[in-house]
């Protein structure tokens, strides 16, 4: 013969330990719902210039020419001064799909544009949007792509082809 011991304490504790796991299932559910929601609304890249560029627009084409280092001045003369996030970063994956290439492709394009001498150097990879920022800051003539939801004072958000980043037709998510 079995017995089976089963107090209310051991029936008290199978209670909380459920409720304890529906608890976190419901604070994880709500945490994934929170972090669509802000991925969709940071998923907007905008181009950003220093404050004193004349620059106010640009068409996708002329972003993918300043990005490829094509363009070479602002008018007026000012010359163009890259700076793309780090491999990995969102805005560098939007710029790799700006520009039709793969991370590899990026890399062996611009050392072709140095070797060649298209290009003095590759654009500067920086490892956050605070180094952007001082950045654009620092060079009046600095381009950068930015979360949109990053984008500080200092840092003057450009139109694509009439669009600000986050409203409809805007290009580059």
């Amino acid at each position: 013969m079995k017995v089976c011991i089963f107090s209310w304490r051991s029936h008290f504790e199978l209670g909380l330990m459920k409720t304890k796991l529906i608890l976190w299932s419901v604070l994880w559910l709500a945490g994934m719902a929170v972090f669509a929601v802000a991925s969709s609304q940071t998923s907007a890249v905008a181009v950003v210039v220093s404050e004193g560029n004349p620059v106010n627009n640009l068409s996708v084409s002329e972003v993918r020419k300043l990005f490829a280092g094509e363009k070479h001045s602002w008018p007026g003369g000012l010359p163009v001064k890259l700076f793309v996030r780090a491999p990995g970063a969102y805005e560098r994956i939007v710029l790799l799909k700006l520009l039709g290439m793969s991370e590899s492709e990026y890399k062996q394009y611009w050392t072709s544009q140095v070797f060649r001498g298209d290009a003095q150097a590759e654009p500067v990879a920086l490892f956050s949007n605070g180094m952007q920022r001082e950045a654009v800051a620092a060079y009046p003539g600095a381009v950068a792509l930015v979360i949109f939801q990053d984008v500080k004072h200092g840092m003057k958000v450009v139109r694509v082809d009439g669009h600000m980043p986050g409203e409809a037709g805007y290009p580059l998510n």
